[in-house]
């Protein structure tokens, strides 16, 4: 029993990184119709940031902050550079688009940073040990700080004006235009907020996983698939697809194989792609967002 609660509490906490991830994803999609694949590279970009400046004598959390920062510039920079001037922005078009700002980001990042990978040190505090079940402190930091950007996202669309103007640019676009609220500018705000997600999580995972020029291309992946189990529309489905992600690898890892862990992600995305193309934990009639 023991070892069921340790897989469950690390898969959580790769979960809620997952969590992060997808949650920029629908933040940008719901708003825009944007598939962004680089999604995973702010992540990268946001790890690699914050061990430059601690390189550079910063403490860790003001390392994190600036990190949070340079990402958010990075996404702002791409949706006007790459994604505004495009007119008409397909799915397909945003695919191919996004693949290849990932492709040039990771590129960058080879270039500037080298191979090797390298991580945070950990926040601080005390690694717990529960009715035998080890969780370090920086899984409940993950946890704990994933839940609070989670209801902070959700409060921002469903209760601020700026959040309720994105909802009306994605639901009803035309009408949005007609009382004076720009899609442009709220495909801005969205890539914005994208940004910080993954900035977010790149941080929170530098720790536990090495950050190097390449590792937010699964990581992408995998919020990308646990996005799916929500519809690519429900921030709440997105958390929930990202756990559950999160917990069936880790179930893999432990109880079959740590070589089919990787492999779990490709095979969900299959079968809800086949069974349930709108999404495990979305609702078909729920608004986007």
């Amino acid at each position: 029993m023991s070892d069921l609660l340790q897989f469950v509490v690390a898969g959580l906490s790769s979960g809620a990184i997952y969590a992060l991830v997808a949650m920029g994803f629908v933040a940008v999609f719901s708003v825009s119709g944007v598939i962004n694949l680089a999604q995973g590279e702010f992540a990268a970009i946001a790890g690699l940031s914050a061990l430059s400046f601690t390189d550079a004598g910063l403490p860790l959390p003001v390392a994190m902050l600036l990190a949070l920062l340079v990402v958010a510039v990075v996404a702002v920079l791409m949706q006007r550079l790459a994604i505004a001037p495009v007119r008409r922005m397909t799915t397909l078009v945003s695919i191919i688009l996004t693949l290849g700002v990932s492709t040039a980001l990771k590129a960058l990042l080879l270039l500037i940073y080298g191979p090797q990978g390298r991580g945070l040190a950990p926040l601080p505090g005390a690694d717990l040990v529960i009715g035998g079940v080890s969780v370090r402190a920086q899984e409940l930091w993950i946890l704990g700080i994933t839940a609070v950007v989670a209801v902070a996202v959700a409060v921002f669309y469903d209760r601020t004006v700026l959040g309720k103007a994105l909802r009306a640019c994605a639901e009803q676009p035309i009408a949005a235009r007609l009382v004076g609220i720009s899609p442009k500018a709220a495909a801005t705000v969205a890539f914005a907020v994208a940004g910080l997600l993954g900035a977010v999580a790149g941080v929170l995972a530098s720790p536990i996983q090495l950050t190097q020029w390449d590792s937010g291309l699964l990581l992408g992946l995998k919020g990308f698939v646990a996005a799916t189990l929500g519809g690519l529309v429900s921030i709440r489905g997105a958390v929930l697809g990202g756990l559950v992600l999160g917990v069936l690898e880790s179930l893999t890892a432990g109880y079959i194989d740590s070589g089919y862990r990787d492999a779990v992600a490709f095979v969900l995305l299959i079968v809800v792609l086949v069974a349930r193309p709108g999404g495990v934990f979305g609702r078909h009639a729920e608004a986007r967002v």
